[in-house]
């Protein structure tokens, strides 16, 4: 596996937000599978059920979204990829003491970096310019690019 999606990446391609073209584009430049770590599965879960409680979609949209997600991973798009948590923490320190004084990165933002750079990804799918700045300062290509 050699790209890494973050969760908002990855619920462009369910959800019609204004990413999701994007987010379908760049699916077809990367080859899969890609890694789904517990962490992002977690986010995944939570944010469908967030996007039904701000009545962003409805209870019966977000398990027909859940089946394609589930639908995906049997067809092995998404495979799912545990981390080592001690490896993963620690990478993240690395991270927060290298990006957070300077471009704001949270810890979720640091947990997906790090996962990335575990997981041996060159590629780092994501739309969120914290991530994708700490991801382009430690040397995965960041796609898409920045402006689609």
């Amino acid at each position: 596996m050699t790209s890494y999606g973050d969760t908002g990446f990855l619920l462009s391609l369910y959800l019609p937000e204004s990413t999701a073209a994007a987010a379908n584009s760049a699916m077809r430049s990367v080859k899969p599978p890609l890694p789904l770590t517990p962490l992002g599965l977690l986010e995944l879960q939570v944010a469908l059920y967030l996007a039904v409680f701000r009545r962003q979609i409805t209870e019966p949209r977000r398990k027909e979204v859940w089946r394609l997600i589930e639908g995906d991973i049997k067809s092995e798009l998404f495979v799912p990829t545990p981390v080592p948590p001690a490896a993963l923490h620690e990478a993240a320190v690395r991270l927060a003491e290298k990006y957070s004084p300077t471009i704001g990165t949270r810890t979720s933002d640091l947990l997906h970096v790090a996962a990335a750079l575990i997981l041996g990804a060159r590629v780092f799918l994501s739309f969120d310019i914290r991530q994708r700045k700490a991801a382009e300062g430690e040397g995965l290509k960041v796609v898409p690019r920045a402006g689609r």
